[in-house]
């Protein structure tokens, strides 16, 4: 009687952590995000957080492996100043403006630890800060300026949170070095000719984002073609 309890014991056992450990994993994401954004650039040359404005983004992210994902990400980021904000004269006279940045981001990111829910050989957490870098492109557009297309680079750094199985909360910093100067709607008002990488605006931005995980990965069919490769 006693070896069949703990038998039973030991079936239950093992079961419970085979659940456990075939925790499911999703393939993509999908969610939004909304924080604050700011610029560099003629107005304003170096003062972080300067005149914040309302940045929001919509997301869709890949997930290639526990420590890889590949986020796309379609950003609107506000950006405005006043001349009259910094002690320095302004060429020109006082200018103030306020414009809107659209940009397209693709950026692969970098997990620290491997993330998700779950406990197997592979040591999952369910949270993980990350580094991303990619490419953008998009518009700035508002006030007199009219509109104009913009390259850049964004990259930066963020905390990852697994708030349930399938929902996700994301805190990101981002830099967007462009290849534009005129962010600002002001194109080396000074008229010094410099090197165009160092003219060219920036544009900054705090969000948290929430994603929601869809596609079951199968996990069984990822393990059988290693076992095929071996």
């Amino acid at each position: 009687m006693r070896m069949k309890k703990w038998l039973l014991t030991c079936l239950l056992a093992a079961a419970l952590s085979t659940a456990i450990a075939q925790e499911k994993e999703y393939l993509y994401e999908i969610g939004a995000g909304a924080g604050v954004s700011w610029g560099y650039g003629d107005v304003n040359a170096s003062k972080a957080v300067y005149s914040p404005a309302l940045s929001y983004s919509l997301i869709y992210r890949y997930n290639l492996n526990l420590r890889w994902a590949l986020a796309a990400e379609l950003q609107s980021a506000g950006i405005k100043g006043d001349t009259r904000d910094f002690d320095a004269a302004f060429p020109g006279g006082d200018y103030d403006f306020s414009r809107r940045y659209w940009q397209l981001q693709v950026r692969p990111e970098i997990h620290f630890w491997n993330y998700g829910l779950g406990s197997d050989y592979r040591e999952k957490k369910r949270y993980t800060p990350f580094l991303t870098a990619g490419i953008s492109a998009g518009l700035v557009n508002g006030g007199d300026e009219g509109s104009s297309f913009v390259l850049g680079i964004p990259f930066g750094a963020g905390y990852k949170f697994k708030m349930a199985k399938r929902w996700n909360a994301q805190v990101t910093c981002l830099f967007t070095k462009t290849f534009s100067d005129e962010l600002d709607g002001r194109v080396d008002p000074e008229g010094i000719e410099t090197s165009s990488l160092i003219d060219n605006d920036w544009m900054a931005s705090i969000q948290l984002s929430v994603t929601f995980d869809f596609k079951e990965r199968c996990i069984e069919c990822h393990n059988q073609k290693n076992q095929m490769r071996k």
